[in-house]
């Protein structure tokens, strides 16, 4: 796949494309619908398939303190779309520039005249163009005018909801992670750097792995969870903590993992948390003996 995160005035694609457009935070199965639809087309018409997203969200230029926290880093969001079978990511910064270019000068100026889009796939709710004045009519009309097709994908939906980025955000602030599973088709996942926390595990025989956090991702509601912790291309059984560890006084917010079976130095190394299931919240526990009594239990749930 190749990816394209700067384009000049004179850029222009030799490549006839069909481009998936929009913000894709989470690359859920609605999201994937409509990417895969973009694939499809491709190969038959025999073009190239391309999916067009910012690396920053638009409000972060349009409404910076309405910016949602988003559910999957850029990098995470790349090896997705990789994995899709995508030949080119077209993938800039939103800028100022991209907010108050108009709805036809984004469709002739970039997608026409600089990415040779020939088919156009978006979601049924897809706005583009200064104001969001786009509409998915409005693409269609231009399509008419520039030479191009639209194909537009209906409302995926999941237990009777409307699978939404929204949605998942919701779910995993909730905790409820199978519902966001549902929803993603893939169980929520964070990665980080492995630090060094305050040893507490440690010094309790269940020593922890620390990963730093970046503040742009949406993380699960304070508690325990079961989960699956991917090192290099290892997977093993864990339980995870999020949240400030009440039992201490002034602990740090943190997520901290006992990771099952290992024992190895990973401090440095980058690592992914899956979320499977919140097993319960944060408690305070009267004594260490208590809080090292009930981690046992959680430990035994996660071996199932």
């Amino acid at each position: 796949m190749q990816i394209i995160e700067k384009y000049i005035d004179n850029h222009k694609e030799t490549d006839q494309m069909v481009i998936a457009l929009g913000y894709f935070d989470g690359i859920h199965l609605g999201h994937q619908k409509l990417i895969k639809r973009a694939k499809k087309i491709a190969e038959t018409k025999n073009l190239k398939s391309a999916v067009f997203t910012f690396k920053s969200h638009p409000l972060s230029i349009l409404a910076p303190e309405r910016v949602p926290r988003l559910i999957y880093s850029n990098s995470k969001k790349i090896k997705i779309i990789q994995s899709l079978g995508i030949d080119y990511l077209i993938f800039p910064e939103f800028s100022n520039e991209l907010m108050l270019t108009k709805a036809e000068d984004f469709v002739k100026d970039i997608l026409v005249d600089k990415f040779n889009m020939k088919h156009a796939v978006i979601g049924f709710n897809y706005k583009f163009g200064y104001k969001e004045s786009g509409t998915p009519q409005t693409l269609i009309d231009l399509g008419k005018k520039y030479g191009f097709e639209v194909t537009i994908i209906e409302a995926v939906k999941a237990d009777g909801i409307t699978i939404s980025s929204t949605n998942i955000r919701k779910q995993i602030q909730k905790g409820e992670m199978e519902t966001a599973k549902n929803f993603l088709g893939c169980y929520y996942s964070i990665s980080g750097k492995v630090v060094k926390g305050k040893g507490l595990g440690k010094k309790l025989s269940i020593p922890t792995a620390n990963i730093n956090i970046d503040n742009k991702i949406v993380l699960p509601k304070n508690g325990v969870y079961k989960t699956i912790v991917k090192i290099e291309d290892n997977k093993y059984k864990a339980i995870t903590n999020i949240g400030l560890n009440p039992t201490f006084e002034n602990h740090p917010y943190s997520i901290e993992t006992y990771i099952l079976d290992f024992n190895q130095d990973i401090y440095g190394i980058d690592i992914e948390i899956y979320f499977l299931k919140r097993i319960r919240g944060e408690r305070k526990f009267n004594t260490l003996e208590e809080l090292v009594n009930q981690i046992q239990k959680d430990i035994e749930i996660a071996k199932k």
